[in-house]
């Protein structure tokens, strides 16, 4: 029994010092349908899954031209409410949305987003232009993750405790 806890501890140290490295979960070209004009966006539901506080998410999207990409939460789409087929909302344009990151202002073509829990949606547009220009924007995805602190801190104290006690039990 002791050597078995003592075992069991080791294991769960490899899987926090393991798990605390950073890996990429998710890299994928995505098509997100652009409006035709400057004055209306185009929407994609951002395939995230919840495990906010076990591990740590960071996103990185990437894009060519001269467009814009944000992240907004399903209340911001829910509001511009874009068309169930094209998916673009002539409701909204980018100044009009609350971003949680990107948007209209960005800078470049790139932005990185640490992940927080919810559902979340990208949003793309265009600064300026006419109808019919691009009907697709491609945009690079990739997800990296790793253990959060406070489960890694969680780990490495079941791991301590559980060799602990394989210890003590072996000594009797």
């Amino acid at each position: 029994m002791a050597k078995a806890l003592f075992g069991l501890g080791i294991i769960i140290l490899l899987v926090a010092l393991l798990g605390s490295m950073e890996y990429t979960v998710y890299e994928s070209t995505e098509e997100i349908s652009m409006p035709p004009m400057a004055s209306a966006t185009g929407w994609q539901t951002l395939p995230i899954p919840d495990v906010m506080g076990v591990v740590d998410l960071e996103v990185t999207a990437e894009w060519e031209g001269a467009y814009w990409l944000g992240v907004a939460s399903k209340e911001e789409a829910q509001r511009c409410d874009p068309d169930s087929k094209t998916k673009v909302s002539i409701t909204c344009s980018g100044n009009d949305i609350d971003f949680e990151i990107g948007g209209p202002n960005t800078e470049n073509s790139k932005i990185n987003w640490e992940v927080e829990s919810g559902e979340w949606y990208a949003a793309v547009g265009q600064n300026s232009g006419s109808l019919g220009q691009v009907s697709k924007l491609n945009v690079n995805l990739q997800a990296t993750a790793s253990l959060s602190s406070s489960t890694f801190t969680v780990l490495l104290g079941l791991s301590g405790g559980t060799m602990l006690l394989g210890l003590v039990l072996n000594r009797r």
